[in-house]
């Protein structure tokens, strides 16, 4: 949960309109920046929280009060064994931890200028060091990394999404679909972005940015992209 946290958090307030002029308009994430977060970890915070509850009545709790617990959770006795780790999760969680790191390491290195809008604020700088050394974009690099990680382990083996059974209600698949679709337009806006930001940046820097693009020719992954 602190991973997931740290991936999807607004680590500065948000820029003054004109502020966010020289982008053109406001693209999805600038829309709804104030509320992406909570929509990003809220349903994986529940699952989370759930397992824990799992855990607990399993471990701690008399028979007969697990018994209600795990019923109260949609868990059968014979599936409410499987809740805990597995390869998939283990996986899983190690690149969200990874994704959520590298996020820090982008707030820490941009400060200010990290925000979730597009936007140049004034007396803007061309930061090019840390992870912007190594990726022009590497907080996008995370972001994408990091919720297909979530994803991973929360639909992993011995997960309550898949030991509950309810991704096979209509009402599991409805939720979790429409959740799916607003993470999918979540990556899609975060990859498409770097076009425009590389764009801006390269009308407001100039040679500075062109000589930091030469030195760092990758876009989001190291000699892929």
């Amino acid at each position: 949960m602190l991973a997931e946290y740290t991936a999807f958090k607004v680590p500065n307030p948000p820029p003054q309109r004109d502020e966010t002029a020289k982008y053109g308009g406001r693209d999805l994430i600038t829309r709804i920046a104030s509320v992406a977060a909570y929509f990003m970890t809220a349903p994986a915070w529940i699952v989370h929280s759930y397992e824990i509850a799992a855990l607990l009545a399993q471990n701690l709790a008399p028979t007969s009060t697990a018994s209600t617990a795990l019923s109260a959770l949609r868990l059968k006795p014979a599936r409410a064994d499987r809740i805990g780790g597995s390869p998939a999760f283990a996986v899983g969680l190690s690149i969200l931890l990874l994704a959520a790191a590298v996020r820090q390491a982008c707030y820490i290195t941009l400060g200010r200028h990290f925000t979730v809008q597009l936007a140049l604020l004034k007396s803007h700088k061309l930061v090019t060091s840390g992870p912007y050394s190594i990726v022009r974009h590497p907080s996008y690099t995370a972001l994408v990394g990091a919720i297909g990680a979530m994803l991973v382990v929360l639909l992993a083996p011995g997960g309550w999404l898949v030991e509950s059974g309810v991704l096979e209600t209509f009402a599991g698949k409805a939720a979790g679909g429409v959740w799916t679709v607003w993470l999918g337009a979540v990556v899609v806006c975060a990859i498409g972005r770097t076009t425009k930001e590389d764009a801006v940046l390269r009308r407001e820097f100039g040679a500075q940015w062109a000589e930091w693009a030469k030195r760092t020719p990758y876009v989001l992954v190291p000699y892929v992209y």
